[in-house]
């Protein structure tokens, strides 16, 4: 494939969605035609080393779009014959494509085109990167809609590659194991199990989680909610809990093999994620959803920006049109805990949907085939 340089800020070890998207995805590419730049982070250079691909590290924290930056990306571009630079996400790093020698190209995430395409002053800067580009690779459907609104036009060639899942490292799980994984990370082995996986920030809804915990342990009084992450809202959520003798366990984080068990030992899985700021602050897609999907567990989500692509309504799972109305969350999630039979259904579509549609091995052949296209003749 062409031979290309990957500019990001966020990329492996530093942890996040779009850090393990690049990963997944740039590393499933011909090693050869990859070269990645980035920043330092601590644990970097053991983990370089155990790439196949070249990663160059920078040694300012952060790489901001200025001319500096530029000098070195067309330095790095002219040492290893890139024919094109892939820059992301498109603001700010982005800034420093027009400016570049070679073509480029620009990665659409949910909050990283959103905000600078709804705000004046960004929006410009937003839009002279997207019209410069020779092509543009979105995360999803919701980032592709949001950048062509910013732009009043169609975008340069766009190729959609939305996150994916890993569907041999996330997979369904025999009763005996859901037991084993229950009783190992301390949770309840018999009764209904809901589960979640998240920074624990205002946009992703535990709150409306906690609430409707409260409603449906009325008709399921042994129900118990396990979250797994940490963040910001930690101590508000911890303190509604005590609040209303919610029955949620806040797990923390959790090692990597923990939380793939956690995703499968549950009945159904559930982020309420919401909108937040005018529609300044979305769900860009919502990668727990496959890996929920993948593990055969069907989902219950809040519609904001993507989650809608991630979760089929009533195929894999359900979307709450309102993801603040804690009734008609307990709602969704009731109807699935009451109804074995629908769940089970929901769990073997996702899986499906999860193989066929989200494999990280298809999606990184659309991405190659996408990069290409950009220095086609």
């Amino acid at each position: 494939m062409v031979r290309h340089l990957l500019v990001t800020n966020d990329f492996p070890p530093k942890i996040g969605g779009i850090q393990n998207y690049l990963w997944e995805l740039w590393r499933r590419l011909p090693a050869d035609d990859v070269v990645v730049h980035t920043t330092p982070h601590d644990g970097a250079e053991a983990w370089d080393v155990a790439q196949d691909f070249t990663v160059v590290r920078s040694r300012e924290p952060w790489l901001l779009p200025q001319p500096m930056l530029v000098r070195r990306v067309n330095q790095l571009a002219e040492s290893y014959n890139a024919e094109v630079v892939i820059i992301d996400p498109a603001v700010p790093a982005g800034l420093i494509g027009p400016h570049l020698d070679c073509p480029y190209g620009v990665v659409l995430h949910g909050a990283e085109v959103t905000i600078p395409g709804r705000v004046p002053g960004t929006r410009r800067l937003l839009n002279r990167v997207l019209a410069g580009s020779v092509g543009v690779i979105a995360a999803g459907g919701y980032p592709a809609a949001e950048g062509e609104r910013s732009l009043r036009a169609p975008l340069p060639p766009c190729t959609i590659v939305p996150p994916g899942v890993d569907v041999e490292r996330f997979r369904p799980q025999t009763a005996a194991e859901k037991t084993a994984t229950r009783a190992r990370l301390g949770l309840p082995i018999d009764g209904p199990l809901v589960t979640s996986v998240s920074r624990l920030v205002p946009r992703k809804g535990m709150d409306t989680l906690i609430q409707a915990s409260v409603e449906l342990r009325v008709d399921h009084p042994d129900l118990a909610v396990a979250i797994a992450g940490k963040g910001r809202d930690t101590g508000r959520l911890q303190k509604l809990i005590d609040e209303l003798d919610a029955p949620v366990t806040l797990l923390g984080r959790i090692g990597d093999d923990d939380l793939v068990d956690l995703y499968a030992a549950g009945d159904v899985f559930s982020m309420l994620c919401r909108t937040r700021w005018g529609g300044l602050e979305q769900e860009g897609f919502g990668i727990v959803f496959l890996e929920a999907a993948a593990s055969g567990v069907p989902q219950v989500a809040g519609r904001s920006g993507g989650a809608h692509e991630a979760v089929e309504h009533d195929e894999t799972g359900l979307v709450v049109d309102d993801p603040d109305d804690r009734t008609a969350a307990a709602e969704a999630i009731g109807a699935l805990l009451s109804d074995p039979d629908r769940r089970a259904a929901m769990a073997d579509a996702g899986r499906r949907r999860a193989e066929a549609e989200f494999s990280y091995e298809k999606l990184a052949e659309r991405l190659g085939s996408a990069i290409d296209a950009m220095v086609a003749p």
